[in-house]
């Protein structure tokens, strides 16, 4: 693994870690993907555990920053799509979909590198949040 490659990973989870902390607490299945992925990753233990006990206020504006710092200015599609993955997956991990992380993928589709009137991939995790809050009303 490359130095550049090692660090877009480390950027990559504390980008996630700050995702899982926008709603103000991270949640058991979150600290599991997270933890998990620290593992693909080799990513050091102690810092993990440290990210993920140490209170982060994070706002979504925060979290889209790092995300548009994370891309570049000029990002490729397959990088846009895996890190929209990645930030999906979290976000779904605990079928909970709190407001923030509702808005800051909203606000993902800002850094399509298609053109963004073109929301294809936008528009299927809207449907999954969309099937979610259904499912989540059905049950009430």
């Amino acid at each position: 693994m490359t130095q550049s490659t090692t660090n877009d990973n480390q950027d990559l989870f504390k980008i996630l870690v700050a995702v899982a902390w926008i709603d103000g607490e991270v949640q058991a299945s979150e600290r599991k993907f997270l933890e998990r992925i620290a593992a693909e990753q080799n990513i050091e233990s102690a810092a993990v555990q440290d990210l993920l006990t140490t209170h982060q206020a994070t706002s979504t504006e925060q979290c889209y920053e790092l995300l548009k710092a994370y891309l570049g200015s000029n990002p490729n599609l397959e990088d846009y799509q895996e890190l929209l993955s990645a930030v999906s997956t979290l976000i779904y991990s605990d079928d909970d979909i709190a407001t923030e992380e509702a808005s800051l993928l909203t606000q993902m589709q800002n850094l399509d590198p298609n053109n963004p009137a073109n929301n294809s991939t936008f528009d299927k995790v809207i449907g999954k949040i969309q099937k979610l809050y259904r499912a989540g009303l059905s049950a009430v």
